[in-house]
């Protein structure tokens, strides 16, 4: 379902035994911020009780590729999700109770991304900054302006209108773009595995795309007009509506995950 940045990230574990890899087609403008962007003001980490926390994922691909991450805790905040026993993976820096850094960081440590995130006084993301050193004529900057109906609407640094986000029940329902790709998603009554990782659900549609909060995605349309397409999540959840097992199906291939918590 959700690509997202991370997935050249995996296949740089299986770059010396395959020849190629996918990405998930957007363009992204270049710009010139490298300022990193945080939040000033620190706060307590609250820890809930009883809180059921996603352990492992174990993804297989239409191919047999499988891929693990495994998700590293400090109470309920997200350390790091890292790949395949090694130390690829994903690591967080927080500023109280919220994401405030994601640096993507390849085994052996070299940083090959860093995003950044800033908030108002109310918690809401305003500004999201990513940087790849040493290439950053592919800066990518977004803020964000709430507006009175309940979109948000997606700025470029120069005032360009990237997109405009609608939610419903909390989750984002659709994200029109100007010249990207757009989506619409429908979503189950369950628990999303990321759920109770705390501030997660503050950075779930940055980058042009979305995530679910509370819920799991079950369908995702992608695409332009009527060459959009469709992929459908079947999902298997355990007593607690957590998911067990997905089917992510596209054109009658997809990936199997399986969910440990």
């Amino acid at each position: 379902m959700k690509t997202k940045l991370f997935y050249f990230l995996v296949a740089s574990l299986f770059v010396l035994s395959s020849c190629s890899s996918d990405t998930d087609g957007r363009d992204i403008e270049p710009i010139t911020k490298t300022e990193p962007i945080i939040d000033p003001k620190p706060e307590s980490n609250p820890i809930i009780d009883n809180q059921i926390l996603v352990k492992k994922i174990i993804s297989t691909d239409e191919k047999g590729l499988v891929t693990t991450i495994l998700y590293n805790y400090d109470g309920n905040k997200i350390v790091s999700k890292l790949y395949n026993d090694t130390k690829l993976g994903m690591y967080y820096t927080y500023s109280g109770d919220l994401i405030t850094k994601l640096e993507y960081k390849f085994a052996d440590g070299t940083i090959d991304q860093i995003d950044t995130y800033k908030y108002d006084g109310d918690k809401k993301i305003i500004e999201f900054f990513s940087t790849q050193p040493g290439q950053e004529k592919w800066d990518h900057y977004e803020f964000y302006v709430y507006n009175a109906d309940g979109t948000v609407s997606v700025y470029s640094e120069d005032g360009f209108k990237y997109s405009t986000i609608t939610f419903l029940n909390g989750e984002v329902s659709e994200i029109v773009s100007t010249n990207s790709p757009n989506f619409k998603y429908t979503y189950d009554t369950k628990n999303n595995p990321e759920k109770n990782i705390l501030g997660m659900d503050k950075i779930a549609f940055t980058y042009g795309e979305a995530s679910g909060v509370l819920r799991n995605i079950i369908s995702e349309t992608y695409g332009y007009g009527n060459d959009a397409k469709t992929t459908t999540l079947k999902i298997t959840y355990n007593a607690d509506g957590y998911p067990v097992k997905s089917f992510d199906n596209f054109e009658d291939t997809g990936t199997t995950k399986e969910y440990f918590y």
